[in-house]
């Protein structure tokens, strides 16, 4: 689903307006049209149904107005708080504010005197996506009021308080339950934390047509069923398990075993037709029994019970006809992963995906990664994406998209910033993925998901949409484990059990 910046929506009603001659009133009640109609569909059989209006002072308010307008004509009771003075209206909302009034609709201008739990909804049309100021004074009792007492909240385009795209909010946000937003959705609706406060979303279109919209430096896409289906087909009647990849893994180490099987076992579960795994020569017979259908390759090892640059020749030697390369997780420490990075992304053309160790080692050997290819995908969780960038993880957190974009362009690669809606970049592309649940955050989920993208990265051409598929089959896997185990006692295996349900409902084989 392709997704709409702020700027990139704010030019799109200028240009509707200014170039294609469709009048902003006009575009004002298509929009109330379509939050009245969510208001009518509640209200459908229902006696004494009750809605009340929060109005603010742009055109946000306008359309609340505007939205009273029609629910006052179609017979459902309507009040409006006002949370400016009427003298402070201009243009389009002036218009349907004085239309309001004219029709006799109750209007509260104190906010001692309006109740929320006495309406069957809320509407709020408080502020819409070009908020610059703090929420304080009479808009910050309002957005309290709302979250704590409204029965149920129809935010009009955005929750008011959300003011950037990545989503955060203003020192206060409306809790919608459902967001009724206008021509395309806005990238904050989506990002984290914006999806908290946007509840249930609708898209109404309100006659803004698609030359409205200029193209942006940066494109962002809602990673959701209907993109993985058009990248994911079923299989070819005929064909091999050479069709579908060959995936090398350079993970594990004692008491981290577990990390290989987890990404052997996901990389298979998920469509790869051939898993190798590099494991150290004294230990081959140990990482035989993790996944039966796995290849043990042993690597030099000079004694030590991990690999290591010892083995970088045998690595090396590993990597002929491979389509794609996992390393990082489970390594020890010890194991100098950023020089066997090195040599991986000189040696081959193919998606190396890197994970744990190695991006910790990486963040203290930064230069090597000017080495790597523009397929590389780094997958840090926020503390990894601290130590590559320098930032806070507070930092990082409340600048997710910008601070994922930017290591990828200054760096030449692709990245998956893991958390609640992840994230994943090439610095002109951003894909925001839709799954996923509280419960995959437990030890091993990572590894699941790196041999997800893995073998993704053998069927899907572009290195950053497999990664972005990647990362919707492991969300959804999670989402299906969570209901069956809960979101407190799934692990990463459960996630793994889930995999093959994703991956037939995608395909329908």
């Amino acid at each position: 689903m392709e997704l709409v910046s702020i700027s990139q929506m704010q030019d799109a009603d200028k240009n509707t307006i200014e170039v294609q001659g469709i009048p902003g009133r006009a575009l004002m009640y298509n929009a109330a049209s379509s939050v009245a109609g969510e208001v009518m569909g509640m209200a459908a059989g229902k006696n004494n149904f009750s809605t009340v209006i929060f109005c603010g002072p742009g055109n946000n308010g306008g359309d609340g107005w505007a939205t009273a307008v029609i629910l006052n004509e179609n017979n459902i009771n309507v009040s409006v708080f006002s949370a400016c003075s009427i003298t402070q209206l201009k243009g389009d909302a002036l218009y349907y504010a004085q239309l309001a009034i004219d029709a006799g609709i109750t209007i509260f201008n104190d906010i001692n005197f309006i109740n929320p739990e006495n309406y069957d909804v809320a509407v709020d049309a408080l502020f819409g996506i070009g908020l610059s100021r703090s929420i304080d004074g009479i808009y910050k009792k309002i957005i309290l009021l709302l979250n704590n007492r409204a029965k149920y909240i129809i935010s009009v385009d955005v929750p008011s308080g959300l003011y950037s795209d990545e989503g955060i909010p203003y020192d206060y946000a409306v809790k919608a339950d459902i967001t009724v937003t206008f021509g395309k959705v806005k990238v904050s609706l989506v990002s984290q934390p914006g999806c908290i406060y946007s509840g249930k979303i609708v898209v109404a279109d309100i006659g803004i047509p698609n030359e409205s919209y200029s193209p942006e430096e940066q494109e962002f896409i809602a990673v959701d069923s209907a993109f993985i289906r058009e990248r994911i087909k079923p299989r070819e009647k005929i064909s091999s398990k050479g069709n579908y990849g060959r995936v090398l893994l350079v993970t594990g180490s004692p008491g981290m075993t577990g990390a290989t099987g987890l990404c052997a076992e996901s990389c298979l579960r998920s469509g790869s037709g051939l898993v190798y795994c590099a494991v150290p020569v004294s230990k081959i017979f140990e990482y035989d029994l993790l996944v039966r259908e796995a290849i043990s390759l042993p690597i030099k090892d000079g004694g030590l019970p991990y690999v290591s640059s010892i083995g970088i020749d045998d690595i090396r030697k590993a990597l002929k006809n491979k389509t794609a390369v996992v390393i990082g997780p489970g390594l020890s420490p010890e194991s100098d992963s950023h020089d066997i990075f090195s040599e991986i992304v000189d040696s081959t053309n193919v998606p190396v995906i890197t994970d744990a160790q190695t991006l910790n080692d990486l963040a203290n050997n930064l230069k090597i990664v000017k080495k790597a290819k523009p397929n590389t995908i780094f997958t840090p969780h926020p503390g990894e994406m601290s130590r590559l960038s320098g930032k806070t993880i507070e930092e990082i957190q409340g600048s997710r998209i910008k601070t994922a974009s930017e290591f990828a362009r200054e760096h030449g690669v692709i990245v998956l910033l893991k958390g609640h809606r992840t994230v994943v970049t090439d610095g002109a592309r951003v894909f925001i993925n839709t799954t996923g649940n509280p419960g995959m955050s437990t030890a091993g989920s990572g590894d699941v998901l790196c041999g997800i993208i893995a073998s993704c990265s053998a069927i899907i051409a572009d290195p950053a949409e497999a990664a972005a598929t990647a990362a919707y089959i492991h969300g959804a896997a999670g989402n299906r484990a969570s209901v069956k185990y809960g979101e407190y006692s799934m692990k990463a295996g459960d996630i793994i059990t889930e995999i093959p349900w994703v991956m037939k409902n995608i395909t329908g084989a």
